[in-house]
Formats: structure tokens, sequence, C-alpha cells
């Protein structure tokens, strides 16, 4: 039998023990992937950038949820319990509205323009009172109001609520916001 030459023989085996090298690898590559943590990993990088949105979305939505929760994606706050109507109060008379209040971060920049009560009795008719300018801007501490309004004579004796409709500049923009509503006893005038 003939005997091939030395340099084609080299380069066939050569050839043949690479091809092995690539077939082994291959296959122990492909059971590192399929066994290990290693594919998952490689998911994860390759959808990364959408969950890493999604993830931000879930982030901006949250730190909106918490910002409505604790109120501070309103202009103004309230104290809660500190808001009541000086009482007896008698058709005819004002009344004396004292709350406690503080500009959020959302509102740090906007600028109070008016002011309007809104009175609403026990048949659920709300009036309103005049708009009236504010005598003072509030700032980030908390600080007590008192406040004198003429409540409207439409309105009917009994239980009536008050809140203070709010209208503000911010940036160039009208922003409205509200207080809670305050419950008092509005009176018949005596004799």
């Amino acid at each position: 039998m003939a005997e091939k030459p030395p340099l084609p023989r080299f380069i066939l085996e050569e050839a043949q023990k690479w091809i092995t090298r690539v077939i082994f690898a291959g296959v122990a590559m492909s059971l590192v992937y399929l066994l290990s943590p290693l594919r998952d990993r490689l998911t994860l990088i390759w959808h990364g950038p959408d969950r890493l949105a999604e993830i931000s979305d879930k982030l901006d939505q949250l730190s909106q949820d918490v910002m409505r929760a604790t109120g501070e994606d309103r202009v103004i706050q309230e104290v809660a319990g500190l808001s009541y109507v000086r009482e007896p109060v008698y058709q005819g008379d004002p009344i004396t509205l004292s709350l406690v209040v503080r500009r959020t971060r959302t509102g740090a920049a906007c600028t109070l323009i008016s002011r309007t009560a809104i009175f609403t009795d026990e048949a659920n008719i709300a009036s309103a009172g005049p708009a009236q300018k504010p005598a003072r801007q509030v700032g980030s501490n908390e600080t007590p109001l008192r406040l004198r309004m003429d409540v409207p004579p439409q309105v009917a004796p009994g239980r009536v609520t008050v809140y203070l409709s709010l209208e503000f500049d911010c940036a160039g923009r009208a922003v409205y916001d509200a207080t809670r509503p305050v419950a008092f006893m509005l009176l018949r005038k005596p004799g």
C-alpha cells in the first residue's frame, strides 16, 4: 500500500484533532449552558434593558403613590386634627376658621393668588363666599392661620361644612388645591 506523503497526512491528522476538540468543547459548553445558572444569567442580561425600564416605571409609580399618600403631591398640606371653626356661629355673623398648613416641596415655587370659602349646609347645597386675596404666603414650616369669613346668607342653619378652594400660580400655570372640610353648627340668630 502506498504511503501518503508526510505533510498532507500531518495536516489531515491535525484537522481531525481540531475538529474533535471543537466538538468536545461545543458539547461541554452546551452542557454548562443547560445545566448551570449561566443560561438564566445570560437570559437576564439579554432582557436586562427591558427589565430595567420596567423597574424604573414601577419606581416612578411607587414614588407618585407615596407622594399622594403623604400629601406631597399637593401644593399645601394641612396638619390633621388642628382645623376647626370657633363656635358658636350665628346666622349673619362671620366665622373664624383656624387651621395649620405648610407648603409642600411640590408647591414650594407656587404663589397663592386667591382663596374662596365653600360652605355646604345640611341639604348638601354648596354656596361660595367671595374670593379673597391672601394677606400672606405660607412657608414650608407648619403655619397656624386664623381666617375670618362671612357665611353666605343662603346657607341654612344646622350642620355646615366649610373648605377653602385655593388658586395658585406655579411657574405661570394655574394650579388648584383645597383644604379639608371643617364642620360647625350654624345657629339661628337669637331674638
